[in-house]
């Protein structure tokens, strides 16, 4: 393990969760604020790169898209804290999985009922690397500093209403807002579905599904979540600011898709035109 600081260690964010803090409705989740104690956050925060680190020289941003540092990135990157390169080594880590298990491996099982089977180990047993990285492993795991650039344009939503890409299982977010960061928005929304699960790409329709539940952005949140066609989620329109959205993205990754989201048909693309228009030209999914 790195070193972290001499008086301060990076802290495991599902290690004192119990199961029965895991919500299932509308689909297993588990949300908290004061995610960590305050000194931890305090540091964290403090030692959070800045956009400028995160561009690493880019200038093709435009207005509130995501840009990140992916663990690969940040582990071989000495000008990321010791702090910060050991909360990504621990959250890529088989320890760091066994805890996921612990609490989701039977939410895992009633998604997923064929999985194991077809790895040929239980979900408590798969092998991970981090993201990146070569060696054999079941599972690929991504820590990720994420800004959401700032809102010069209009008000907009960084992600409209979709589910997470179909190769990834389980996914969280661990909030570090700016205290000069005053707008509105920026918060997870939480949905269920009104009807049978269809897609445009990884998108579902405004009509088709409800909010049920939101998850404030704001600091020392944390959100995690099972990924499959129910899990539906989207982040609430952002007014104009010059401050980033910060927030730390948690990634399992399969070598393969785990389900595949129905799409619309022929007739519902033509009737929903305008929604597929705004999709093709969408590369945020």
């Amino acid at each position: 393990m790195l070193a972290a600081t001499a008086t301060i260690q990076a802290p495991h964010m599902l290690e004192t969760v119990r199961p029965d803090q895991v919500a299932t409705d509308p689909y297993p989740h588990h949300a908290r604020q004061n995610a960590v104690p305050a000194e931890i956050y305090q540091q964290l925060e403090a030692e959070f790169p800045s956009l400028d680190m995160i561009l690493n020289g880019r200038t093709d941003v435009g207005s509130n898209v995501a840009v990140r540092m992916t663990v690969k990135q940040v582990l071989g990157d000495r000008r990321i804290s010791p702090l910060w390169r050991e909360f990504f080594e621990y959250h890529t880590s088989a320890d760091y999985w066994r805890h996921v298990t612990r609490l989701f491996g039977d939410h895992f099982r009633r998604a997923f009922p064929t999985l194991e089977e077809k790895m040929g180990r239980r979900f408590e047993d798969w092998r991970v690397v981090p993201r990146g990285f070569g060696g054999d492993a079941e599972l690929r795991l991504d820590c990720q500093f994420v800004m959401n650039t700032p809102v010069t344009t209009e008000v907009s939503s960084v992600k409209t209403p979709h589910v997470d890409l179909c190769d990834k299982i389980f996914s969280a977010l661990f909030y570090f807002r700016d205290p000069r960061d005053s707008v509105t928005g920026g918060d997870l929304d939480i949905y269920a579905w009104n009807r049978e699960p269809r897609f445009i790409k990884h998108r579902s329709i405004d009509r088709d599904v409800k909010l049920v539940k939101t998850v404030p952005y704001a600091a020392n949140t944390y959100v995690c979540f099972l990924n499959s066609e129910n899990a539906v989620h989207g982040v609430s329109p952002r007014g104009l600011t010059e401050v980033p959205r910060r927030y730390i993205n948690f990634i399992a990754e399969l070598p393969f898709h785990a389900f595949e989201p129905k799409q619309l048909n022929k007739l519902q693309r033509m009737f929903f035109a305008s929604e597929v228009r705004e999709a093709a030209q969408d590369d945020k999914y």
